[in-house]
């Protein structure tokens, strides 16, 4: 089951390639001898827990790194200032200090700050698409830059007047975009995993659609990702769920480009397909009735956030509600949040691959 409901734009791409003479300049620059604490810091898979670097929840990340960049006093913009060709240059720039030493210790280890990916999009400035792209560009100058150039190096970046970005004022985003998440992936790494609280039914984890007393519900679900259908992301579709049948019905509206409705009905047409009792499969359209499939799976498991492998994200607001989010490993990274109230009203659900 994929549901996200948060906004993207497709987009056309192309590409920005660091010239040569970037890379000569690199070498013209005099060499920065690593100190222990750059060593170390690369060899760490997380900060330490007295560094003020590793948050609680996502959205701290961004604040705790803001905060450190700030206190010391660095040449610092709010990341919304940037556009996307400033923040390529700026990373080129940091990457002219870059030490290999670093990278190869990030290579051997297959390490994340490994990848720096200076390429992105064209896309309509203001844009939902834009402002995701230039937010994963900010926190991947400032991973070059902690992560890439020795300490001694960053005196002499500071002194060629370089302006480095904050982290976005609002984030990390939930999406499926690789890119984005390949370039915010400090939120891997500086965020806490310890503090997190494992999923039972006794530390508060939801029920799927609301409380232990929730059985059954229906809601209107907004499609919205450009990872789930790439050619037509943006549909709506009612979902209905009972869990003393066992049963839900999935009526995808005009627009519709759901995998399954594929079997039964055009692209963009509606469609409705329901997880029967009987562990059959019905896809039916207004041109076909009923196409019937023997699945190995069914309606979701009203408790599968309950019974084992689960965690507790933290508390953030989504769409103009305070919810808690929820995670659990399976075929995808699965991310659940509900209002944070005693109804537990499912407000988003997301998987990543």
């Amino acid at each position: 089951l994929k549901l996200q409901f948060l906004y993207f734009i497709d987009r056309d791409f192309y590409f920005v390639t660091m010239l040569r003479g970037t890379l000569l300049l690199a070498a013209l620059h005099c060499a920065s001898s690593l100190g222990t604490s750059d060593l170390t810091r690369a060899t760490m898979s997380k900060p330490r827990a007295t560094s003020g670097l590793l948050a609680k929840t996502k959205p701290e990340v961004f604040t705790s790194i803001n905060d450190y960049m700030v206190k010391g006093g660095h040449r610092v913009a709010n990341c919304e200032q940037f556009t996307h060709e400033q923040l390529t240059d700026v990373t080129s720039k940091i990457l002219m200090y870059r030490d290999s030493s670093l990278a190869s210790i990030y290579e051997k280890k297959s390490d994340k700050r490994n990848h720096i990916d200076l390429a992105h999009v064209r896309e309509e400035k203001g844009s939902a698409a834009y402002n995701m792209t230039r937010d994963g560009l900010c926190a991947q100058a400032l991973m070059a830059w902690a992560h890439h150039i020795p300490t001694e190096a960053r005196g002499n970046l500071k002194a060629t007047g370089v302006v480095l970005p904050l982290m976005p004022a609002s984030g990390p985003i939930d999406t499926h975009d690789e890119t984005y998440n390949s370039r915010a992936s400090c939120t891997d790494c500086h965020y806490s995993l310890s503090d997190r609280v494992t999923a039972t039914n006794d530390t508060g984890a939801p029920r799927w659609g609301g409380n232990n007393q929730t059985t059954q519900f229906s809601v209107l679900v907004n499609m919205t990702d450009v990872a789930d259908s790439p050619a037509h992301p943006i549909w709506q579709f009612k979902y209905y769920y009972d869990d003393d049948l066992k049963a839900s019905r999935y009526e995808h509206m005009e627009g519709q480009n759901d995998e399954v409705c594929k079997q039964a009905a055009p692209i963009l047409k509606p469609c409705t397909v329901i997880f029967a009792t009987n562990g059959y499969v019905y896809v039916q359209s207004a041109t076909t009735c009923c196409i019937k499939n023997k699945g190995s799976y069914g309606a979701v498991k009203s408790d599968w956030l309950q019974n084992g492998g689960g965690s507790y994200v933290g508390r953030s607001t989504v769409n103009g509600y305070q919810v808690d989010e929820w995670f659990k490993k399976g075929m995808y990274d699965n991310h659940y949040y509900a209002l944070a109230n005693d109804f537990r009203t499912p407000v988003r659900f997301m998987e990543h691959i």
